[in-house]
């Protein structure tokens, strides 16, 4: 029988009130719930049947695992006393547990009430490529409906989103309104509720969001006012007198215009916005100040000046006026986004009804509408509700730190008020992607009050903190990191004595430390995930081939590679890397990779053969298929059939010859058609594959058993595609073919490599309950995930709606202040998620944390860390501020009696404080490849060699050009194809130089500041725009800093800039696309249509016309040399912008930076 501690007992025992249990990592949560629930239904006295209990889980395999820990303790209690009637009649209940997901349970309240929504009982669940593509169809309809009425409202509201020839956005806008009102009860009552926050009278200091923005500025003004006077209290070492004197003036002026800063936001809001960015004057030069002395005023002076001139002025949209314009601008369109999206779910309803299928979002909002009914402010529970109110004795709730306030009205009102039990932990909650809202769960902590037995309160709080899972080292490692960035501010939680892991399992103490941290200095490019996979391996190796000994059970043991857990955060684009490293060194490895199916080599082969079965007319897919393993023509071959019959379309080549070997292929394809009607598309695709010799192919490309779970995968697919509405294999290449255009696709299956001793490769997020002895975190260098900040739209639980203001004159969007205040909200929800995703990783660590670290400089890095410290201390401004989880823990680190060497690399002069767990740091300084490793080394020469290749390469196939036609291209590559294979360079790869920004980055920086620019200001002060746009997140500092503001500022103030500042409109990155024929673009002969797509940095109108301006940072003699070079691209820019936005093209241009001057293309 376990030994349960105090806190866990009372969780177990707890009675006749709400109880909220907070559960850290490792603490036993599951066991507790387990416990519980056979103490309730094995009680002696009153025990409570196993089906008046509603248990909720996160997942269908933590229901399953429910069930099975229930019914084995049953099992057992009979086997000790096999005529324990109760026991027997729990078993026998059973079946008939409620123990399930929120989707099971909603979905089995709406089957036994159908009639009540008028829907059948039937249903199936929408698969949910099928729901997002319908969802497209019908935003698409509807907007052509709307423009075609020329609805002057709708027009504004898409122009908020749209660039010309550009769709996407609007639709992506559409669909994140409705996925988000979706986590609310009632949807459209909260929208429309959050809509009325631009229809206040409420005066703009007493709105919710100057009071957002007050609570942060007064932050920021804190930390500014300490950064200076901590400068101030360092004057005391400097010992020149008239040194002193210059920095205390220059401190003084700077304190001065902070306060002042400070006073205006208390007093004058317009006055403060008058202000704008203040002007800090020059640092007095540092250089006769001690090194760390200077490297410390630096430190400082940036800090307040950065908060300043920069984040300050971020909330400093416009004036109060300005504020109420804006309001009344943006309250018409925000309304009329909502009523769209109404409509589009009303549309889309009537859709699932024909197809009698719904999504889990529509199973969850029937069963609200089942169970209430909104009242103003009220929740009217109606008669169901009651009901299953009065038959559930208790409802428990696992992982409720994952709930939306859709779930959370659920549970909390068929509670009866005292017998709501949920479990958490906000640390762990990481799913905001799906709209979880740890706030619930936190909100209910901070009510609740600590559990007493002895009071009668309804609802208490019980912290398991006794971490039964790591070692002492692991726990301290993870408070040591946690207390110093997890706060209310940023990480939504102060991490305090409740918050702590509490060391509760028996290991013995080893030599070995519990942390480590491996950093690759001079890691750059391409390179880095192959130095950072070899060096993970090699120590993985390392500790295999040593017999390092791990704790398993109560015994120790030698180390398994099945111990190891390598943890990503992303796997996208680097984890083939680590899994080719490993296989070359013969290292087992499993890995959870879920990547789209439809990339997969095997998938692509089937889908050609089914494209060339429904229509063999289509050359491409022909061509595919014919060279595929299935049919096993060579080149040659196909070089013949085309010599020997010169059609245009390569079909009508194959259908003419008179080879055998064709004559067999065609046949066959004629034969499969005839089958393909007779059969589902399901049974098709297995029916190929058995008879088409696909299984041995895949086998011979290696991987086999991943392969063939992917063709089930596909089939699977498949078969949901036949008991759709839509039949046969032409539908179902039209519904592939529209995913893939969409960017979507459905995951490929994962598994394991076939042997139990493997390292495994997962997410984090599919780590979380998952526990290893080892656990190594890998790419955490990389920068954290803030695109969603950039979106044109925002939206917040609290704040409502954020939306720029467009400007139709100038055709760009300006923030407003609600987007201002909801950006910020969403940048700290951003970094408070980012925590807890680094604390999931570090606590699935048993016995050992290890983390790798790839950076270019770590002395510069240790440097920029150290001067993200306040007055010596981590604050929240310091987290917010930091990209990565190797800035987290290097910063962090630098505290850690261990960390000499980080705290000498940061010139420092901290004090380290003494930690109870041991932390080892190793940093390699090779760059990498040698250079002498790739050069090339010169061969011996070999007249017969020579003569040889020389006659080989002779041979011309007169149809070579087809081998790289492609299906799609973009435009800028259309001036590439004369000279794919006409130039080679010796120059080295960019990834080899030195150089952190190669000219085509340069290139990018300076094409991104033109797309996002404000003309205006950039003309009256380049400076500035370039501060806004680094700190808006448009560009980086980096790039910002790599700006040639000497030929940006010739441009504004050319004569082409001046016309574009007069235009009647102006449109910027327009994307276009448009088909061309492969004789067009390659010259040959063949009529295959090529989707040719690209983005057009600059179209104004003047006098009813357009004159395009593509922007070029080339490095060319003259014009004609640059004219010449993209004369191709320019012609399709013209043809597609005319098309796109019928209207005629008067001129067509180059802006070249180089040479400073446009260059007019005729």
């Amino acid at each position: 029988m376990p030994k349960w501690t105090q806190q866990q007992n009372n969780a177990i025992t707890a009675r006749g009130r709400n109880i909220l249990v907070s559960a850290a990592a490792g603490s036993g949560k599951t066991a507790v719930l387990v416990e519980r629930v056979i103490k309730k239904i094995t009680n002696s006295k009153n025990p409570v049947d196993i089906d008046k209990l509603l248990i909720v889980t996160f997942t269908n395999n933590a229901a399953s695992e429910m069930k099975f820990r229930i019914t084995k303790s049953l099992k057992e209690i009979l086997r000790n006393e096999p005529f324990n009637q109760n026991a027997q009649r729990q078993l026998n209940l059973m079946p008939n547990a409620k123990i399930c997901t929120i989707d099971s349970f909603c979905i089995n309240l709406v089957r036994e009430n159908f009639f009540e929504l008028g829907i059948n009982q039937d249903f199936t669940n929408l698969d949910e490529n099928e729901a997002s593509l319908l969802e497209d169809e019908i935003i698409s309809n509807l907007t052509d409906e709307l423009f075609e009425n020329n609805d002057e409202e709708f027009i504004k509201l898409v122009e908020q989103f749209n660039t010309p020839g550009n769709e996407k956005p609007f639709i992506n806008a559409v669909k994140k309104v409705r996925r988000f009102i979706y986590a609310q009860p009632f949807p459209y009552s909260w929208a429309y509720k959050m809509s009325e926050l631009y229809n206040s009278n409420i005066a703009f200091e007493n709105s919710k969001w100057f009071e957002y923005i007050k609570d942060e500025a007064d932050y920021l003004i804190s930390i500014a006012k300490k950064c200076v006077n901590n400068n101030l209290a360092l004057l005391n070492q400097i010992d020149d007198s008239k040194l002193n004197e210059k920095f205390e003036n220059l401190f003084l002026n700077d304190k001065s215009l902070i306060d002042n800063v400070s006073d205006l936001l208390n007093t004058s809001w317009d006055d403060l916005v008058k202000l704008g960015v203040p002007s800090f004057a020059r640092l007095v030069s540092t250089a006769k100040l001690d090194e760390e002395l200077a490297s410390e005023i630096k430190a400082n002076r940036n800090t307040y000046t950065n908060i300043i001139k920069k984040e300050i002025p971020a909330f400093l949209i416009c004036s109060k006026e300005d504020y109420v314009k804006s309001l009344n601008t943006l309250y018409p369109i925000i309304k009329k986004l909502i009523d769209f999206v109404k409509i589009v779910d009303s549309r889309l309803m009537v859709e699932k009804n024909e197809r009698n299928s719904y999504s889990f979002s529509d199973t969850e909002h029937f069963a609200i509408n089942l169970l209430f009914t909104p009242d103003g402010d009220q929740i009217i529970k109606k008669e169901l509700a009651d009901r299953l109110s009065a038959e559930f004795e208790e409802i428990l709730v696992d992982e409720y730190q994952d709930t939306n306030e859709a779930q959370d009205l659920l549970f909390a009102y068929l509670s009866n008020g005292h017998n709501l039990f949920t479990v958490g932990d906000v640390k762990q909650s990481i799913y905001r992607f799906r709209l979880a809202m740890p706030n619930i769960f936190n909100s209910r902590r901070k009510l609740y009050t600590d559990y007493n037995p002895n009071d009668n309160e309804k609802s208490s709080k019980i912290i398991l903190d006794k971490n039964f899972r790591s070692s002492k080292g692991i726990c301290e490692y993870v408070n040591f990191i946690f207390s110093k960035v997890m706060s209310e501010r940023v990480g939504e939680l102060d991490y305090d004595a409740q918050n702590r892991l509490n060391f509760g399992a028996d290991y013995k103490k080893n030599d070995i430390s519990s942390a480590q941290i491996h950093i690759l200095d001079g890691a750059k490019g391409e390179e880095t995930d192959t130095r950072e996979a070899m060096q993970i391996a090699k120590l993985i190796r390392k500790k295999v081939d040593s017999k390092e000994q791990i704790k398993d059970g109560d015994e120790y043991r030698d180390i398994r590679y099945s111990d190891f857990a390598i943890l990503f955060r992303s796997m996208k684009n680097h984890v083939d890397s680590y899994v080719e490293v490993f296989t070359d060194m013969s290292i087992p490895v499993q890995c959870d990779n879920s990547s789209n199916l439809f990339e997969n080599n095997e998938i692509k082969l089937i889908l050609s053969l089914l494209r060339t079965i429904d229509n063999p007319t289509k050359d491409i897919s022909l061509l595919s298929t014919m060279m595929s393993p299935v049919y096993a023509f060579t080149a040659d071959e196909l070089a013949q059939i085309r010599i020997e019959n010169k059609r245009k379309n390569f079909y009508f080549s194959v259908v003419n010859s008179q080879n055998e070997k064709v004559l067999n292929f065609l046949e066959d394809i004629k034969n499969l058609k005839k089958l393909s009607v007779t059969m589902s598309v399901s049974n098709f695709i297995r029916y190929l594959v058995e008879n088409k010799g696909i299984v041995a192919f895949i086998n011979a490309m290696g991987n086999g058993e991943q392969r063939y779970q992917n063709i089930l995968a596909l089939i699977s697919f498949a078969q949901k595609f036949d008991s759709g509405v839509n039949i046969g294999l032409t539908s179902f290449i039209r519904y592939i073919d529209k995913i893939i255009d969409t960017d979507k696709g459905i995951d490929s299956k994962s598994i394991v490599s076939g042997k139990d001793d493997a390292v495994t490769i997962m997410t984090v997020h599919h780590s979380k309950g998952l526990e290893f002895p080892i656990c190594i975190l890998a790419g955490a260098a990389r920068n954290y995930n803030t695109g969603e900040l950039t979106e044109n739209l925002l939206i917040n639980t609290v704040y409502g709606f954020g939306l720029k203001v467009h400007n139709e004159e100038r055709m760009y969007n300006i923030q407003s202040i609600p987007y201002s205040v909801i950006k910020s909200k969403s940048a700290n929800e951003l970094m408070s998620e980012n925590l807890r995703v680094l604390y999931v990783a570090m606590t699935r660590a048993k016995e050992q944390f290890i983390t790798f670290i790839s950076c270019q400089n770590i002395e510069r890095k240790m440097q920029t860390l150290y001067s993200k410290l306040i007055d010596g201390e981590i604050t929240p401004y310091s987290v917010k501020s930091c990209k990565s989880d190797a800035d987290i823990i290097l910063l962090c680190s630098l505290f850690h009696q261990n960390a000499g060497q980080l705290r000498e690399l940061a010139g420092c002069r901290l004090f380290a404080n003494p930690a109870d767990f041991d932390m080892s740091i190793d940093i390699d300084k090779s760059e990498g490849f040698e250079e002498d490793e790739i050069k090339p080394e010169k061969a011996e020469y070999q007249e017969g060699t020579v003569k040889e290749i020389a006659e080989k390469l002779s041979y011309k196939y007169d149809y070579l050009p087809l081998s790289n036609v492609t299906s799609k291209m973009t435009a800028s590559s259309l001036d590439d194809s004369d000279t794919n294979f006409e130039y080679i360079t010796s120059s080295k790869p960019a990834f080899m130089n030195k150089a952190e920004m190669t000219p085509a980055m340069r290139g990018t920086a300076m094409h991104t500041f033109m797309q996002f620019c404000n003309y205006n200001l950039a003309k009256e002060n380049l400076d500035i725009e370039i501060e806004n746009l680094v700190s808006g997140g448009f560009i980086t500092e980096e790039q910002g800093k790599s700006l040639d503001k000497k030929r940006l500022a010739s441009f504004f103030n050319s004569p082409l800039a001046k016309r574009m500042f007069n235009s009647d409109k102006i449109y910027r990155e327009i994307k276009v696309s448009t088909f061309l024929s492969a004789n067009e673009v390659y010259g040959i002969d063949f009529d295959d249509k090529i989707l040719v797509q690209g983005i057009a940095d600059c179209v104004f109108e003047e006098s009813g016309q357009l004159v395009l301006v593509d922007y070029k940072t080339d490095r060319v003699n003259n014009e004609n040399e640059l004219l010449e070079r993209y004369k191709k691209q320019l012609t399709f820019y013209k043809y597609a912008i005319e098309k796109t936005l019928k209207m005629p093209v008067k001129e067509v241009m180059l802006y070249s930076f180089y040479l400073e001057k446009e260059c007019i293309y005729k």
